[in-house]
């Protein structure tokens, strides 16, 4: 399937007339109903009811056109886009972000800079913190947002934001009546972490203060996002662990908690990584968009 027969199609199924579709494709009738014939063949479905007068759909065929007429505006688009960039005229950025940015720093972040470049398209992708350093090699991001980054070759990280770490419990749990609570409050009760990945540092620091308080980390359920670990301490579940930006913004039905020290001192960081030797203006001006904290 080629973007050619999907045009081809588009405009059969408009004029549902191979005679006048050819017309307006400026192509030989025959020619018309061997691309159809091809498509249909490459598909394995008839598109066509060519025993009906005049021509219709079919159920396939429907379903086709209005994927096909999706497919080819995003081409459309694309190549627009891909030459008013060629020539100059408009610029873009492509930022990798993990989900609790969004909690915190990247939502000012992207009011300022659109104020200030509102002719520069931003292209932003969801993406765990450990899925960024492929993301930046592959040149598919400029800019990658994560939590507790690991390095990444060829790149300089910059801290954003450093946050204490928060419990997030029930209500009803005995630890919640504390305004501050140690690990061995809640040592007995299953954790709820995020899935393991080469570098990940996020669960490992978690589990890291279960180790430093002399437990086995209690880990029972893994989950991708925050709010699927918090919806599962709603349910009752576990426990889990988010920076102080997400508890700012969580939900009525858990309880969020500060930890004792030691506990306490280690912070969760949020930091932009992006390739050393970017110098593309769009990138340093949203990185001035960005808080800066301390050196990592």
């Amino acid at each position: 399937m080629n973007l050619r027969a999907l045009q081809y199609f588009v405009v059969l199924a408009e004029e549902l007339n191979f005679s006048r579709a050819a017309q307006r494709l400026h192509v030989a009738q025959p020619a018309l109903s061997q691309q159809i014939r091809r498509l249909e063949r490459d598909l394995g479905a008839e598109l066509v009811d060519r025993g009906h007068r005049p021509l219709r759909l079919t159920e396939a065929g429907s379903y086709l056109l209005t994927e096909a007429r999706q497919i080819l505006a995003s081409c459309e688009q694309a190549a627009l886009g891909t030459r008013e960039i060629g020539l100059g005229m408009k610029g873009w950025l492509s930022i990798g972000f993990t989900r609790s940015a969004m909690y915190s720093i990247l939502p000012p972040a992207l009011k300022v800079f659109h104020r200030t470049h509102p002719d520069i398209e931003l292209k932003l992708f969801e993406m765990v913190t450990e899925e960024q350093a492929d993301a930046l090699h592959d040149g598919r991001i400029h800019l990658g947002i994560g939590r507790q980054p690991a390095p990444v070759d060829g790149c300089t990280t910059r801290p954003l934001l450093r946050e204490r770490v928060m419990a997030v419990l029930t209500p009803d749990s005995p630890a919640a009546g504390n305004d501050e609570i140690e690990i061995a409050d809640i040592a007995g009760t299953p954790l709820i972490l995020y899935p393991r990945h080469t570098g990940a540092q996020f669960s490992g620091l978690v589990e890291s203060l279960y180790r430093d308080a002399g437990f086995v980390p209690p880990v029972r359920y893994r989950t991708f996002e925050i709010q699927t670990a918090i919806a599962l301490v709603a349910a009752g579940l576990g426990v889990t662990f988010v920076g102080e930006s997400v508890a700012r913004h969580g939900r009525s039905d858990v309880t969020y908690r500060h930890l004792t020290a030691p506990a306490s001192a280690k912070s969760s960081t949020l930091a932009a990584t992006f390739q050393a030797g970017d110098t593309s203006p769009h990138l340093h001006a949203f990185l001035d968009c960005l808080p800066r904290a301390d050196a990592l």
